[in-house]
């Protein structure tokens, strides 16, 4: 049977996007199918501990913390690595549909100042969310020193999407520091705070504000690197 063609897809949103919210559900699927022995080695591995990061640059650690990453490598991967990772599925489903949702207008953002050339645009949008998803990690190992919880998830690299998507909203005119970009960043970091606060009540989990935080300013400052690049306009 012919699939309706007035009836709109499941997920209107580009390939490149919808691929990668799949792959954060896949991956928190494969990793909950390990044993927990296995769950603990690739945690160790890919998830942000602050008191290994900062044991690695040097810091003095209070006894009985866990030992401090062993070169550059492993210090720096956690930074990127995290947003394959999540604490359960509610975690992993929330992030994943706010990719899908605002990446769409990031994507297709990038892809108009790009003249349409695909895998132009597919390079630009991971290098946005990538390094939105590691500003989070440094947001939240300043927030964390020398020590503290550990970090999971792709919330940093969502956090800068949505910098994106109301900076975008202008093209190449918007601004930084305007009034109307400004307004909505208060809201979202007062959004942020009130998560952190009801977090551990409603939620059952820790809202990790400062790496949400971290992501939406790099990716607010990426995005328009991008845009004035892009589109030739002077900073």
């Amino acid at each position: 049977m012919a699939r309706n063609p007035g009836r709109p897809p499941i997920i209107n949103a580009p390939p490149l996007v919808t691929a990668l919210a799949l792959t954060f559900l896949a991956a928190h699927g494969a990793r909950i199918l390990l044993s927990e022995a296995l769950q603990n080695v690739l945690l160790w591995h890919t998830a942000l501990f602050p008191e290994r990061f900062w044991g690695w640059v040097g810091a003095s650690l209070p006894p009985g913390m866990a030992e401090p990453y062993s070169n550059i490598v492993a210090a720096i991967a956690p930074l990127f690595t995290i947003a394959f990772i999540h604490s359960d599925w509610v975690h992993v489903g929330l992030n994943a549909a706010m990719l899908l949702g605002v990446g769409k207008p990031v994507y297709e953002n990038l892809q108009r100042v790009r003249g349409g050339e695909s895998r132009r645009t597919a390079e630009l949008f991971l290098f946005l969310f990538f390094l939105s998803v590691a500003g989070g990690s440094v947001a939240h190992l300043i927030a964390n020193y020398p020590a503290g919880q550990v970090a999971v998830g792709a919330s940093g690299g969502v956090s800068g999407l949505i910098a994106a998507v109301l900076l975008g909203q202008k093209g190449a005119e918007g601004r930084l520091l305007s009034r109307p970009f400004l307004t909505a960043s208060v809201l979202f970091l007062v959004a942020n705070l009130v998560l952190a606060f009801i977090g551990p009540a409603m939620l059952g989990a820790h809202i990790a504000w400062q790496a949400h935080a971290g992501g939406y300013v790099a990716g607010a400052l990426v995005f328009r690197f991008l845009i004035w690049r892009l589109e030739g306009v002077e900073a």
